[in-house]
């Protein structure tokens, strides 16, 4: 073997080196937000303990009450309008269905399409055979990695349809939804004390870490052994990588969109004798790009 392919091996192994190591101690577990990271955790069969113990915490379920198995929906047996829209879907021993959603883009028909795909997810059930006695409820959990409600709405928020005149009690409860909304948990590591309070900071902050927080419970410790970019394959990273790009492109969209937007509401403002500081100060925008306009 010449000098030159050994000095070229040993370059190759070093950058490697340099290359995992940095991963280390820069970004070592993969976001649990990506719908590829989410259904690795929760949507395998093998993992069921852990979408278990998530649906059990966050639905605040006790005794017998307690869901104690779940089956996950083949994807061939998930009809096609929801394929592209839910991470995980099952349902439990007693029939009930849970449809489980982690959302990172803001979606201005977000709201509406989820009663939709609830709804559409309740009455298919009559089209499996069931008549209407033997429906069975859908509870859908959505994970949302923005604000949605107002802050005066806890991180968690559960929504039923309710009579609101008299008792405010809730007659129609076989469609109910729950939210968890990421911002607003804002517990430090030193604070996590419940296993609901470890799940939601390693949804949130799972991908800035370079370890667990301390005491973890076990079930939280396997997700992220999971999320672990060291255990996954290349044709997994490739996934990943891809559902990211989609996310950074959708955003970077929507920055190109807003700022050709700004760009027009200057030159029309110009064109109205407007003077270039106060559409500087309104539109912050330098003088001189406005001036360019």
């Amino acid at each position: 073997m010449s000098k030159m392919v050994v000095y070229s091996l040993i370059k190759q192994s070093s950058m490697r080196f340099n290359q995992l190591r940095n991963l280390k101690t820069a970004r070592r577990f993969f976001d649990p937000k990506n719908d590829v990271a989410f259904k690795k955790i929760f949507g395998v069969e093998s993992n069921k303990p852990l979408l278990l113990s998530l649906l059990n915490l966050t639905l605040r379920r006790k005794d017998d009450d307690m869901i104690e198995d779940v089956n996950l929906l083949p994807q061939e047996k998930i009809p096609q309008f929801k394929k592209s829209i839910l991470d995980v879907v099952c349902c439990d021993k007693k029939g009930r269905r849970y449809i489980v959603e982690i959302q990172n883009k803001r979606l201005s028909s977000f709201i509406q399409r989820l009663e939709y795909c609830a709804s559409r997810t309740y009455s298919e059930q009559l089209f499996q055979g069931a008549d209407y006695l033997e429906l069975k409820p859908v509870i859908l959990l959505t994970i949302v990695n923005h604000n949605i409600f107002p802050n005066s709405v806890q991180y968690i928020s559960y929504h039923t349809n309710r009579e609101e005149e008299e008792i405010n009690k809730c007659f129609l409860p076989n469609i109910s939804y729950i939210f968890i909304e990421l911002p607003k948990f804002d517990k430090c590591r030193e604070q996590l004390k419940t296993s609901e309070d470890y799940w939601i900071h390693l949804l949130k902050e799972a991908s800035n870490e370079t370890k667990p927080p301390k005491e973890v419970p076990d079930e939280i410790q396997k997700a992220y052994d999971i999320l672990e970019q060291y255990n996954w394959t290349e044709v997994e990273r490739i996934s990943y990588e891809k559902t990211r790009m989609a996310i950074l492109d959708d955003e970077d969209a929507i920055r190109t969109a807003v700022g050709e937007a700004v760009s027009e509401i200057a030159k029309k403002l110009l064109k109205e004798g407007v003077s270039h500081e106060i559409i500087s100060k309104v539109s912050d925008l330098s003088t001189s790009r406005v001036g360019q306009k």
